[in-house]
């Protein structure tokens, strides 16, 4: 008897190996403040109601605690549409992969004279290899510029094409 009073506890119960992610955590950035003075995206209630709640401090669970009309359900992937979006950034934690890829999807349908231009620290050549900082954000790798080589003088091959022209023009007079 005593044995089936613990069943239940040790079924709810988390595998030892397994971590739970970091809660997501999410801060504004300058196009999500423009945003909330002025809005420009068309953003359903939920959404403009979240970015209202990003701080960088509290994670998303702790802002549907703040704001009863957040429903949990939504918030990762309305979450996700706001970084796709650039209106807000992971500060910590990550989103799963999925949603951001369905995000990412969405906002290529946007029409692009809607969007502001990029933060200076978020605008980076799409050829340039990125490296994850501690923030979780992506910066460019700066790259080795190979030496420069000395010019070399342009004159021995001048020289060669000359006495080029100068053997065939021999071939054709003693032939």
């Amino acid at each position: 008897m005593h044995g089936t009073s613990s069943e239940p506890a040790v079924a709810q119960a988390k595998p030892r190996g397994t971590a739970e992610p970091p809660p997501v955590v999410l801060e504004l950035t300058r196009r999500g403040r423009e945003e909330l003075v002025q809005p420009r995206f068309g953003l359903h209630g939920h959404q403009r109601r979240l970015l209202e709640q990003c701080d960088g401090r509290r994670s998303l669970h702790d802002c549907a605690e703040a704001d009863p009309r957040l429903q949990p359900v939504r918030l990762a992937r309305d979450a996700a549409r706001l970084v796709a979006f650039g209106l807000a950034r992971q500060a910590r934690g990550e989103l799963p992969p999925e949603l951001m890829v369905e995000a990412m999807n969405l906002t290529v349908r946007i029409p692009l004279d809607r969007l502001p231009p990029l933060e200076p620290e978020r605008t980076v050549s799409p050829m340039l290899p990125r490296v994850a900082t501690t923030r979780g954000r992506y910066t460019p790798v700066a790259q080795e510029q190979p030496p420069a080589e000395p010019e070399r003088p342009r004159w021995p091959l001048v020289w060669l094409a000359a006495l080029v022209a100068l053997a065939i023009a021999a071939i054709g007079y003693f032939t």
